[in-house]
C-alpha cells in the first residue's frame, strides 16, 4: 500500500493513470452506443399494415387463403416481429419513410422464410401472397 500511495505521489503516474482512466471509458463507450441503440424505440411515425396469404392453396373467394400465426419480421432499427391474428393480418408502427425487407415464416411450412421488399410512406397497406414469392415460383414450376 505504501508504494501505490508513493507511486501516486509521482506526476507523470497520474498523467499515466488519467490517460488510462480516458482511454478505458472510451473504448466502454464506443463499445455500448450500438447495444444501446437497439433498446431505442423506432424513430419513425409510418405505419406498415398488411395481410398474409398464399393463393397455392385458394380454397373460395370467403379468405380460406389467409395465414394465420405466419411470423413477420421486418428489418427496421431495431428489428421488430409480430405475427398475423387470425384474419391474417399484421401491421408495424414507428416506421420511417425508406424500405423494408419483410420476412414471412409459414407456421405450416419447415424451414421457409420468404422475402419480400416494400416501400413504406405513411399509413402503407400491403397484401403479401406467398405464392408469388420468385424464388418460390422457380422452384416449382410446372411446364
Amino acid at each position: 500500500m505504501l508504494n501505490l500511495n508513493r507511486a501516486m505521489r509521482n506526476r507523470q503516474t497520474q498523467w499515466l493513470l488519467l490517460a488510462a482512466t480516458i482511454l478505458v471509458m472510451t473504448i466502454a463507450l464506443l463499445l455500448a452506443r450500438p447495444v444501446l441503440h437497439l433498446w431505442q424505440k423506432p424513430h419513425g411515425t409510418s405505419l406498415l399494415y398488411g395481410k398474409v396469404s398464399d393463393t397455392r392453396h385458394w380454397y373460395d373467394t370467403h379468405g380460406h387463403n389467409l395465414i394465420t400465426h405466419a411470423k413477420v419480421t421486418i428489418n427496421s432499427l431495431p428489428p421488430q416481429t409480430t405475427y398475423t391474428d387470425d384474419s391474417g393480418q399484421f401491421w408495424f408502427k414507428g416506421l420511417r419513410n425508406i424500405n423494408y425487407q419483410i420476412a414471412i415464416e409459414n407456421p405450416s411450412e419447415n424451414n421457409r422464410q420468404y422475402t419480400f421488399v416494400t416501400r413504406v410512406a405513411g399509413r402503407t397497406g400491403r397484401f403479401y401472397d406467398l405464392a408469388s414469392d420468385e424464388k418460390h415460383n422457380l422452384k416449382e414450376m410446372d411446364y
